[in-house]
């Protein structure tokens, strides 16, 4: 990053610089993945507010619940990159488990696969629904 910001200091009118200046905008160091990071940018450059990453989710008695890839806690809403490890059986089967209680919390589990990267879409549609309707009054 350090680089980066250099490199822009050193040659503020050179082809690229504002792209490079918009990445390191949107960088954030608690990504854990570039499917993660490409969807965290979906979102933000759709006009989404910015999502939480790695957001820890704690029960009520303050057991560790999950900790889903991308989150708005104020609304309860989880959204997780779901790889194709994730159809594997025992992936699949801890994944639902995980799924269930952060529902029984009250949250919403908003899965999203590399098909909803390719055409957002609908993905986008049904995120800004969810964040206008969620606890409105």
């Amino acid at each position: 990053m350090a680089d980066i910001a250099a490199a822009i200091a050193t040659w503020p009118g050179r082809r690229g610089i504002r792209n490079l200046r918009r990445a390191i905008e949107l960088v954030d160091p608690n990504a854990e993945s570039p499917k993660e990071s490409e969807l965290r940018v979906l979102l933000i450059e759709a006009g989404l507010p910015h999502p939480v990453p790695q957001h820890v989710v704690h029960d009520r008695d303050g057991r560790l619940v999950a900790r889903v890839d991308l989150a708005y806690p104020d609304r309860l809403i989880a959204i997780e990159y779901e790889g194709d490890h994730h159809r594997e059986r025992e992936q699949w089967r801890a994944d639902l488990a995980r799924r269930r209680r952060l529902e029984s919390l009250g949250w919403r589990y908003i899965p999203v696969t590399q098909a909803d990267l390719d055409d957002p879409h609908a993905l986008l549609a049904d995120l800004s629904s969810a964040l206008r309707h969620r606890f409105a009054t």
